[in-house]
């Protein structure tokens, strides 16, 4: 960041979940400058006022416990917020990066640098959209691969409970060069290992988000029909993960480090994407304090000590009466912001992925959107996405080029 000890930064968090309330809480234990808030809606503003500038002000409890005591400002204004901002944190959904980015992109000062906490796939297809963003030695953009912490707001505005942190997380920067000052910054503002990815694309093909939820849904409810559930009936989305369910989420990890692998062959060395790791390894190292049994990869996410309590997506339809939320971000998101962009730079590289085309054949008829016809990307809701193909990069060459 542009600022030093003596002028300490300003740290702008973009959002109004779950997430944006924890790093409010957790950044203001570690960062020595001022934190500025910005909301979707003056509504929002107005009660997360209410809740931070409150005498117990906005608390962090359970694995994590601070207060969110350096908030200055919270708005729906970003002519209120940005200006001043020399970090400024987007902790929402990727469906709402571009038009977050959009709004925020004209009072960014020279040099505010730009994270997205977390990336998903296909953040930096986003970034070209907006033409004063482009990434350049002054204007860093950092992509982290996932949250740093699991958390849930039990009080908007006043607590957020965090119900485990990782040991380390993954996070990129463009340009490529920037990447150490950048994750020494973040890892002194969220207090944990801030470890670098080679490129954007290790996190893009990295995102484990996309493994994870889609194949977890699938697996819990890919033969479902209309089974109502009672409310003691919900089943556990990591507890009870089955071992076919297990095996599907290596296949389909598999899918994806071999695309990385072909890419980087084909790069001819140009490319390092060393950061796309398996699902088994990337598990044991993110939680390797909290896992009981890894015996298998079903084993070691249905004991791990993070996920407990973890239900499945559900929405009420009546009284005591659930079926399952295919509206869910673990779809809606993890789908079009995570699987479909790896399908599209799969097909770049020519490889096959029936796995992952399995998933993404069941997901997309019960989200009402078709992005594979046949196997191919060629249906009507891919094309509008953050996927290479959009801007132009169809060839190996171009992939290439976009990330060095």
């Amino acid at each position: 960041m542009p600022a030093s000890d003596a002028t300490p930064a300003v740290l702008a968090i973009c959002g109004g979940g779950n997430g944006a309330h924890a790093l409010a809480a957790v950044a203001s234990a570690h960062f020595n400058g001022d934190i500025v808030w910005l909301t979707s809606s003056e509504e929002k503003a107005d009660r997360l006022r209410q809740g931070v500038f409150s005498a117990q002000g906005l608390r962090a409890t359970g694995a994590v416990e601070a207060t969110a005591r350096r908030v200055r400002t919270v708005s729906a204004d970003p002519a209120a917020v940005i200006p001043q901002s020399d970090l400024v944190v987007l902790v929402v959904p990727a469906f709402a990066h571009l038009p977050l980015l959009s709004r925020v992109a004209p009072y960014l000062k020279t040099g505010a640098w730009i994270v997205a906490m977390p990336s998903r796939s296909g953040f930096e297809f986003d970034l070209r959209a907006v033409a004063t963003l482009k990434p350049d030695r002054r204007r860093v953009v950092i992509g982290f691969q996932t949250f740093p912490w699991l958390c849930r707001i039990r009080e908007f505005g006043r607590e957020v409970k965090v119900n485990a942190t990782k040991a380390t997380v993954s996070a990129a920067a463009l340009p490529v060069a920037a990447a150490p000052a950048a994750m020494t910054a973040m890892s002194g503002i969220i207090g944990m290992e801030v470890a670098a990815l080679p490129t954007f694309l290790d996190l893009t093909l990295g995102n484990t988000g996309q493994i994870i939820h889609p194949v977890g849904m699938y697996g819990l409810f890919g033969a479902w029909t209309d089974r109502v559930y009672a409310e003691e009936e919900i089943p556990a989305f990591y507890a009870g993960m089955d071992e076919e369910t297990g095996r599907l989420l290596e296949a389909v990890s598999d899918e994806i480090v071999t695309v990385a692998r072909a890419l980087a062959v084909a790069a001819q060395g140009k490319l390092d994407l060393r950061g796309v790791l398996p699902i088994r390894t990337w598990l044991q190292t993110a939680y390797a304090h909290a896992i009981a049994d890894a015996s298998t990869l079903a084993r070691a996410f249905s004991t791990n000590a993070a996920y407990r309590g973890v239900m499945a997506p559900m929405r009420q339809i009546a009284p005591d009466a659930y079926v399952p939320d295919f509206g869910h971000r673990f779809l809606t998101e993890d789908i079009p912001y995570g699987l479909v962009v790896t399908k599209a730079i799969a097909q770049i590289a020519g490889v096959a992925t029936p796995h992952i085309d399995t998933v993404i054949s069941w997901a997309q008829e019960k989200m009402g959107r078709q992005y594979l016809v046949h196997s191919a990307l060629e249906g009507r809701d891919a094309h509008p996405l953050r996927i290479p193909q959009r801007y132009g990069i169809t060839t190996i060459a171009d992939l290439v080029a976009a990330y060095l």
